[in-house]
């Protein structure tokens, strides 16, 4: 197929000094504040080596202001190294160490800067050219011959260091982007049927909205609820008290539209049919009615059995998000089994979401399963039909390189 964008193949790097945005963005302990999972990182090595004759320097962010993720990329610049790449870190952004750094980067070297969402102005959302005149783009872009964007992860938003650049720099797509909206199109574009999506996940006031988008694309034929989101439907459907709806952020509107989904879509919307909660630190599987205000964890074993008969006979399945609080390995077992199923679809088959991907490659399911996407709100965004911001940003330097 071909891009509607230019990618490495399409300019000259060697020699060049090139600035790389990445999505890098990992799960971090609360608590210790170390990396958990590295294949974010993993991801981009294969863009980072096809630049080896380059001057390279690194932006990406970790996590946001005020969450127990946001730490500096000290960690990921040693997890690089591990790879055998060549990177130093910098605890500057753009101001005058970060750029006598720059300046001193040789070829075959890679310069790591600080968490770019340590500057208020990349939490901006606008167009390019907007975004384009804060400083983080102003400062950096004179040092450069060219932008290479491998964010996929971040690639639904319009911010300073993902579009920013793409107006006053040539600008390409790295391997992973390429890669991941090559592999996305054929998921999307197949008319195999049946078409499953196995969506989960805790971010419920975004994805219920996205789950109407989702549906109306006409492409769905189930959907198979779990997690924080398939709570909502039961409570939606007054399958479990409303007491359940305390973890929930934005639940008065986000169950209004669960209500409107369950009317318009009741064969495509497919529930939980029981729990696993947890009683007294362990896990007890029982129906709704049973559940005694305990917390609900979990998928219990009769969901599992009906979502696995459903996956297995599918020609498409895309999933996204986690079905229980896989954190405590207790409660990972819904999750993982249907991850197996999908391992075992012979249609195609596509993993996103950082928790879930690093579940399917901790687990061992990766080369089983077609493609395992670094993408979260990404490749959900993608599966609507909406044109990703990096996308459009790169189509339309795209247009003014010739």
């Amino acid at each position: 197929m071909k891009l509607p964008f230019k990618t490495l193949d399409d300019v000259e790097t060697e020699g060049k000094r090139v600035l790389v945005r990445v999505d890098i963005n990992c799960s971090v302990d609360p608590d210790t504040k170390k990396i958990t999972d590295g294949s974010r990182i993993d991801a981009i090595v294969p863009t980072l080596k096809e630049l080896s004759k380059s001057k390279v320097v690194l932006m990406a962010h970790q996590g946001r202001p005020g969450s127990n993720d946001f730490i500096s990329l000290e960690q990921h610049t040693e997890i690089l190294r591990g790879l055998d790449v060549n990177a130093t870190f910098v605890d500057d952004i753009f101001g005058e160490k970060a750029k006598a750094a720059i300046e001193k980067v040789q070829v075959g070297e890679i310069l790591v800067l600080q968490n770019v969402r340590m500057f208020e102005g990349e939490l901006k959302k606008a167009p390019p050219h907007e975004v384009a005149k804060e400083a983080i783009v102003q400062e950096l872009y004179p040092l450069f011959d060219l932008f290479v964007n491998d964010a996929f992860g971040a690639a639904h938003r319009s911010q300073a260091s993902l579009v920013g650049f793409t107006t006053v720099l040539p600008s390409v797509a790295g391997r992973l982007v390429e890669k991941e909206i090559r592999i996305l199109t054929e998921a999307t574009a197949t008319e195999k049927h049946p078409w499953i999506l196995v969506f989960g996940g805790a971010k419920v006031a975004d994805k219920v909205k996205t789950l109407g988008k989702l549906l109306a694309t006409g492409r769905v034929d189930n959907a198979l609820l779990g997690g924080l989101l398939g709570q909502l439907f039961l409570i939606a459907k007054s399958l479990v008290p409303i007491e359940y709806s305390a973890p929930i952020k934005g639940f008065e509107s986000a169950v209004e539209t669960a209500k409107q989904l369950l009317e318009k879509y009741p064969d495509i919307l497919i529930l939980p049919e029981d729990a696993a909660v947890e009683r007294d630190g362990k896990r007890v599987e029982c129906a709704f009615n049973e559940m005694d205000g305990d917390p609900f964890l979990d998928i219990g074993s009769l969901t599992v059995t009906k979502y696995v008969q459903i996956i297995r006979g599918a020609a498409a399945v895309v999933a996204n998000g986690p079905l229980g609080y896989f954190e405590k390995d207790i409660f990972a077992s819904g999750t993982r089994n249907v991850l197996i199923a999908i391992a075992e679809c012979e249609g195609v088959t596509v993993v996103s979401g950082g928790h879930l991907g690093a579940m399917a490659i901790n687990e061992g399911f990766a080369d089983r399963i077609s493609h395992i996407s670094t993408g979260g709100g990404a490749t959900i965004n993608f599966l609507t039909g909406k044109k990703l911001d990096l996308v459009v940003a790169l189509e339309s330097a795209a247009k003014r390189m010739g």
